[in-house]
This record gives C-alpha cells, structure tokens and sequence, in this order.
C-alpha cells in the first residue's frame, strides 16, 4: 500500500525501506435485515462488525411504520470493500389534511350534517351575544325570558377553527350561532 522512502528517491546502500502491505478487501458477510424494525437491523448490522452507512424513509401506504423494505448492498452482497449497509425504512404517513371552509352565514343544521359527512366532529354550538338595543323602550317593564337556544335553523356567525386554517380529518369544530 505505501512505502518509506517514496519510489524513486535515492538513499544509501543497505538503507531500510518500511512497507505497508495490504491485507485485502475486507469480507464480511452481508446480513439480510429487510422485513426487520429499523432498531433491530441497526443492531443485527453493528454486532457483525459493519456500519450503518444511513438511513432514508419513506412513507408507503399499505405497510406497517418501522419496517426495513430494502438495503444496499442486498444480503449476501460479495466484493464489498467497504463494509457499510444503507437502508430504506418505512415511517407512519401523516394524518390527511384540510384547509377549514368558512360556514359562517349558513345554517348549523347544513353545515352539521356536512362536517359529520365529511369525517368531522362537532363541538360546542352557542348563541352569539345579543348586543342590547337601546332603542327599544322598556318603560320599567320586567321582561323575563329563556335565554335562546341553537336550533338547525340558526345562522352560522363565528367558527373555531376559523376559515382557511390547516385541519386533519377528526377535528372538531365549534361555532356561535344567531
């Protein structure tokens, strides 16, 4: 592999030359980890004296999270001089994602029905506070009366998580009604 002193160089009669000799490419065999987890590759990897080179994942509809599905150089690979092992890993895929309409000025009962289609949960349905109308003489009158209560019929007027926000399917939605 190298030598001291370099070729060529002139040196005295009876000088020592120091050589490095090569053992060879270094065989190791190739474990098959596919099909394994991505811990228990690694593992089954750095017990037979190899590396692991590195790691990329991928999101693959159809097959468990954490899951070995290939390797470079495949099992049992021969001539390989260095010994290191890259793999493909599978990872969970992301929940599906919306971008939340608004629903403001439409009719809970409507928009109920379509959110519950769609994969969504309702939540709480309040009525928007009444702002106190001045006009309206009382002339000492005491007026008592149930406080309004949402019907399918009532307007839409503010929802949480409000229009053009990211959802994932499952939310729940809330609003204020009129």
């Amino acid at each position: 592999m190298t030598q001291l002193p370099l070729p060529g160089t002139k040196v005295r009669r009876g000088w020592q030359v120091r050589v490095a000799q090569s053992l060879g490419p270094q065989r190791v065999a190739i474990p098959d980890v596919t099909k394994q987890s991505e811990r228990a590759a690694e593992w089954n990897i750095q017990r037979r004296g190899v590396e692991v080179a590195s790691t990329a994942e991928i999101q693959l509809p159809g097959t468990p999270a954490d899951q070995v599905l290939a390797q470079s150089p495949p099992a049992n690979a021969s001539q390989v001089a260095a010994p290191k092992i890259s793999l493909l890993v599978t990872v969970a895929a992301d929940p599906l994602s919306y971008v939340m309409p608004s629903f403001v000025g439409q009719p809970l009962g409507t928009v109920s029905r379509t959110l519950q289609d769609a994969g969504f949960k309702l939540g709480n349905v309040s009525m928007a506070p009444v702002a106190a109308d001045a006009a309206l003489p009382t002339a000492g009158l005491l007026m008592i009366s149930a406080p309004p209560q949402p019907s399918p019929a009532s307007i839409i007027a503010v929802q949480t998580p409000p229009a053009g926000q990211k959802v994932f399917a499952g939310a729940v939605v809330n609003f204020e009604v009129k």
